[in-house]
């Protein structure tokens, strides 16, 4: 039987008065030096979610949609690859790299890749490139990826320049290569060479498509990437990452980094629709991968995790 109002407050009273207040809210973060200007610039309105030294998450609304977006400065902030095993025995001649294989990598669970790089101090944890099979415990990569200076996937996927599956002007239109040194590099990709892989720049890079020849033409999630020289010495110290919510089509991403100053011939798009994954520190799980079915979370052969240096 509950005791009365009455009693209860009587008891409280003996025990020296009422419980203590809840601790009040951590402050919002603060985005980085010169951000906030040159989204009210834009015409963008932010909401911040997450702030550090080189990092930043923000809610950013404009005329078209919501999306989030991730500023990250090189030179104080890593993005490093995260890849499934190479299944033994799997390799197979690749589609956009002379000399590199295109093997079997191992789906990962996103949730232990999540709890490694958090407990290593993580800002984030983000999908990363296109691959061929979801469901099933092993995938081939669709386009080339460099680890090291070594390109240890070719790609596989029938949809690029030159492949029997990519049909259209906007297939024609290079695959683009993003470096992930302490400066934000990206250029076409040549894949009868493999350059820039392997370049200065370029150790560690992912492939993939530029959004306008996203093979995607309806509203879904996206992530579209590019580099930005944020303080104006003529390098692009800042990666650029705007994700979007799935209510509209790549083009209105690509739109919000051009007006935040990145150049559209230097964007490209990482795995969307149901890949998504935004992790973030502070805020939680933002997107989540999702299965055949709506099921959650899809595993996933490559993320990039995005911690201080």
């Amino acid at each position: 039987m509950r005791a009365p109002l009455a009693a209860l407050a009587v008891a409280l009273a003996a025990c020296g008065g009422a419980p203590a207040p809840e601790a009040a809210l951590p402050p919002p973060p603060a985005l980085p030096v010169g951000l906030g200007e040159r989204l009210a610039e834009a015409g963008l309105v932010a909401e911040p979610l997450d702030g550090a030294d080189g990092y930043g998450l923000a809610e950013v609304r404009s005329d078209s949609g919501s999306f989030l977006g991730q500023w990250i400065d090189l030179r104080r902030v890593e993005v490093r690859q995260v890849m499934g095993e190479v299944e033994p025995g799997s390799d197979e001649p690749s589609a956009f790299h002379p000399e590199a294989p295109s093997p079997q990598f191992a789906l990962v669970d996103p949730a232990a890749v999540v709890a490694e790089a958090e407990g290593d101090g993580a800002f984030a944890v983000l999908n990363g490139a296109f691959f061929e099979t979801p469901g099933v415990p092993t995938s081939q990569l669709a386009f080339p990826v460099a680890l090291g200076g070594v390109a240890v996937t070719g790609g596989s996927s029938p949809y690029g320049p030159g492949r029997p599956g990519a049909e259209g002007e906007r297939w024609a239109r290079p695959l683009r290569a993003l470096g992930l040194d302490t400066l934000a590099n990206v250029a076409d990709y040549d894949p009868a060479t493999g350059a820039p892989l392997g370049a200065p720049g370029f150790a560690d890079a992912v492939v993939s498509y530029a959004p306008e020849a996203h093979p995607a033409r309806i509203a879904t999630r996206f992530h579209v990437l590019g580099p930005l020289d944020a303080d104006g010495d003529g390098a692009a110290e800042t990666l650029v990452i705007v994700t979007s919510d799935g209510r509209t089509r790549i083009g209105a991403a690509a739109s919000v980094l051009a007006r935040l100053g990145v150049d559209a011939g230097r964007m490209l798009a990482l795995d969307g629709g149901a890949s998504v994954l935004v992790r973030n520190r502070r805020a939680g799980t933002l997107h989540e991968p999702t299965s055949a079915g709506g099921r959650s979370p899809q595993w996933l052969p490559h993320y990039l995790v995005v911690a201080p240096r």
